[in-house]
């Protein structure tokens, strides 16, 4: 299987000239409508030299990301775990609890041994 390279090229170039004669008659058509007066409604604005800025720019205040704490965010987790268990309850696929029990993040906190003061 061969390339022709040749032909390809006079494609491309020839289709560059026609969109290059594009682009120069819709310049020629803008430069028209400006010598007459004539504004485009969906054109852009012209462009202003940096001196002439009406506005001053204002940076965008962007609020801080909101972290739960530790305690919150294990308490949502006991939370969703004991739901979990009163469901799995009410199907009948688990046992009720007798008590409810100190939760893994309350439990953390308490010493497991404890001396007596005499």
């Amino acid at each position: 299987m061969t390339i022709d390279l040749d032909s390809s090229l006079r494609t491309l170039h020839a289709k560059r000239t026609e969109l290059l004669n594009q682009v120069d008659a819709i310049d020629t058509a803008l430069a028209a409508l400006a010598t007459a007066g004539i504004t485009v409604v969906n054109a852009p604005e012209p462009a202003r030299s940096g001196n002439d800025v009406t506005s001053p720019v204002v940076p965008t205040r962007i609020k801080a990301r909101r972290v739960l704490s530790d305690e919150h965010r294990q308490a949502l987790i006991d939370g969703r775990r004991m739901a979990r268990h009163r469901r799995a309850v009410d199907e009948g696929r688990a046992r009720e609890l007798l008590a409810p029990s100190l939760a893994p993040s309350q439990a953390a906190g308490l010493p497991r041994l404890v001396k007596r003061a005499k």
